[in-house]
């Protein structure tokens, strides 16, 4: 099987850069055509569930108030936040709706516009990614290239440093100049233009009516460039940094194992399996286990995946504490390896 039809869901073409030619495992064709079936139903359920937690959010925090409260339901509602972007990417895979252009608006009016982007201007960014990982040409890896903040390993200090100013809003300025960078506005044709900008002044139009400009700053603007960047920080850092890249079989690329909290706070959507959605991106998010599941049952890829026990894992790998063992989980500080691997066998 050529591993680049796992990208056949995409308008793009085929390519994974450098990965390509490195997966050692198969999967067949029918079996990577269960696995991408799209359930749009099940996509619409969990779209209609993150407004829903939001919506109960605001009415608890409100009903209730108290400072703390708020701290709370900030931090959560960032959480949800995020969730809703993961959708947002499954959309850009054209992974929600099995119609094109319902699932752009989906991925447009549901999920990206809220959230001041757009699906069709991130696809291009993000695609590119895919085609190009960890190579000269790949845009992600172009936008951070000679930032410290990005060169790994860091030092505790400085670690603690920049997660405490993205959790506080201080960094809030760089995720608009990120926003902006991603953006391909000549790209994107006037008359969608025009609805998208549309779109927000209905909104603004309809929250200033209402008396509720103080409860959209408090309960979105203010979770999105607080909370939300502090859990898009460590997704960045776990998806592709902190890695020793040089003896895997998949160049600067890792999945972690998520705790439940995790899940909630951090990772919501199965957005930890980093390596599977790379390999086979036509996979929705709601089978991304099952792919794992089925990836460690193949012979090769345990041996060359960088797996990673939790985000906190992630992070003591990232200031060079973690101690590496090439296809066992990672991130756990003074473990042996045989622990290691048996932790990473009962994953299996």
């Amino acid at each position: 099987m050529n591993y680049g039809s796992a990208i056949e869901s995409s308008p793009e073409p085929s390519g994974f850069g450098d990965i390509g030619t490195n997966i050692p495992v198969k999967l067949s064709k029918e079996e990577l055509r269960e696995l991408s079936i799209v359930n749009p139903i099940l996509a619409c359920i969990h779209v209609g569930a993150e407004w829903g937690l939001i919506v109960a959010t605001i009415y608890i925090c409100q009903r209730f108030w108290h400072p703390m409260l708020y701290v709370f339901a900030a931090a959560f509602i960032a959480s949800r936040q995020h969730a809703l972007l993961v959708l947002m990417h499954d959309g850009v895979h054209y992974r929600l709706l099995r119609n094109r252009r319902l699932n752009d608006w989906m991925s447009e009016v549901m999920l990206a516009w809220p959230h001041f982007v757009s699906a069709r201007q991130y696809r291009k960014n993000h695609f590119a990614h895919h085609r190009y990982l960890n190579s000269a040409q790949d845009p992600d890896l172009k936008r951070r290239k000679g930032d410290p903040a990005w060169a790994f390993p860091l030092a505790v200090p400085e670690l603690a440093k920049l997660l405490l100013r993205d959790a506080t809003g201080l960094n809030a300025a760089a995720m608009l100049k990120l926003a902006a960078s991603v953006a391909s506005a000549d790209t994107v044709p006037v008359r969608l233009l025009v609805v998208r900008y549309g779109f927000y002044a209905a909104a603004l139009g309809a929250i200033i009516y209402a008396g509720a400009l103080e409860g959209f700053a408090l309960y979105w603007v203010i979770p999105m460039f607080s909370w939300l960047v502090f859990i898009m920080r460590i997704r960045s850092i776990a998806e592709h940094h902190g890695i020793e890249g040089p003896d895997s079989a998949y160049p600067l690329i890792r999945t972690t194992q998520a705790s439940w909290l995790e899940r909630i706070w951090l990772a919501p959507k199965n957005v930890n399996y980093h390596i599977e959605h790379h390999f086979f991106p036509s996979v929705p998010f709601y089978r991304l286990p099952k792919l794992h599941a089925t990836l460690l049952s193949k012979p090769g890829f345990r041996e060359g995946a960088h797996i990673t026990r939790s985000y906190w894992g992630v992070l003591e790998e990232s200031v060079g504490r973690a101690p590496s063992h090439r296809g066992d989980v990672r991130g756990e500080g003074g473990s042996t390896p045989g622990r290691i691997r048996r932790a990473a066998e009962a994953t299996g």
